[in-house]
């Protein structure tokens, strides 16, 4: 056998693996998402469960959990976590950096400021309510960072000016936000639930409503992950090969902060995900940004149902807050991963 016939046929057994795990990941994910059905601060028996689905009562107060409390939650957790995985694969090749994660952009400084204003300003209490300025303070926090890094210019982004510039934005946005939550005591009480981060007390109906954002967001992070295939290879090939290296980089940019921005509106600013999911996903993959990315969304899914559910089991009775819970489980995980130096290289 020719060596690139051989090179050919290693390379598909490589893609054989790789979808066989990808297989595996959504039946974990479905397998997750069902468990997390049955368990709360009031758990529901496997009956009831059913009977949720196949004769709905309304009047039923374990139906009503199971129906509209449940399964938006274990929907939010799976993509959410999901889209915070890809996104901190897409920072950290984009920003060559492999501690990057999606509040490198100041999202999670520039959604907390947006709800600070709304809750201050406007008087807004409701969660649905908070999604939009939380969305906009993201993308607010994450344009002055893409200008400050230089992330258009013709060499692409400094990885040190990138983080500076990230850092600088997010305590930026942070010194306001306690400024205001100073000022206000009702800002406080109603921003602590919010900054938590949690998955709990989202409806389908705030899912429903930024579910375009995901539609539009998912299918540009593959495309950003195609065209990092080529921007990795150095700018000057990246050209040769049609990139138009400029568009490439604010596409992706662009993508993190639609898909992290839309999750951190909706589930507060839930942290490690993105940092951590992408150098759990590398050894698997290999070098492909693309395999990476849906890799990471796979991963990232898993990894917030798993921490999700156990915040619930965790303190019978209580529950324990996802953002809490991943601080917990992405701390070990990420010092473990550095001990065994794997996936700290790009």
């Amino acid at each position: 056998m020719s060596d690139f016939n051989l090179a050919v046929q290693m390379r598909r057994n490589n893609l054989r693996y790789v979808l066989g795990l990808y297989v595996i990941a959504v039946v974990l994910i479905v397998l997750l998402a069902g468990i997390s059905l049955f368990f709360g601060i009031r758990d529901v028996a496997p009956g009831t469960v059913i009977g949720a689905f196949t004769a709905f009562d309304g009047t039923n107060p374990d139906h009503v959990v199971v129906l509209q409390m449940r399964i938006p939650r274990a929907v939010i957790a799976a993509l959410g976590g999901g889209s915070l995985g890809v996104a901190g694969a897409l920072m950290q090749v984009f920003s060559r950096n492999p501690l990057a994660d999606p509040g490198l952009l100041g999202i999670n400084g520039g959604a907390a400021l947006g709800v600070v204003i709304a809750i201050w300003g406007l008087r807004l209490v409701d969660q649905t309510d908070l999604v939009i300025p939380a969305l906009i303070g993201a993308a607010i926090a994450a344009g002055l960072v893409l200008l400050l890094g230089g992330s258009v210019r013709k060499n692409g982004p400094d990885p040190t000016r990138f983080v500076l510039a990230g850092a600088a934005i997010g305590a930026l946005f942070l010194a306001f936000t306690w400024a205001i939550l100073i000022l206000s005591r009702e800002s406080l009480d109603v921003y602590r639930f919010w900054v938590l981060g949690a998955f709990s007390g989202v409806s389908m109906a705030n899912i429903s409503s930024l579910l375009p954002l995901y539609a539009i967001g998912l299918p540009m992070a593959v495309i950003s992950a195609m065209l990092l295939n080529q921007l990795v290879l150095g700018d000057d090939t990246a050209r040769a090969l049609g990139v138009r290296i400029g568009i490439a980089r604010v596409l992706t940019v662009l993508t993190v902060v639609i898909l992290c921005g839309t999750t951190v509106s909706l589930a507060g600013p839930i942290a490690f995900i993105g940092l951590v999911v992408p150098h759990v996903v590398r050894p698997f993959v290999g070098a492909n940004i693309s395999l990476l990315t849906v890799g990471a969304f796979f991963a990232g899914g898993i990894l917030a149902l798993f921490a999700d559910i156990l915040g619930r089991v965790l303190l019978p009775g209580s529950e324990i807050e996802a953002g809490a819970m991943m601080a917990l489980i992405g701390g070990p995980v990420l010092i473990l991963l550095v001990r065994m130096k794997r996936g700290v290289r790009l």
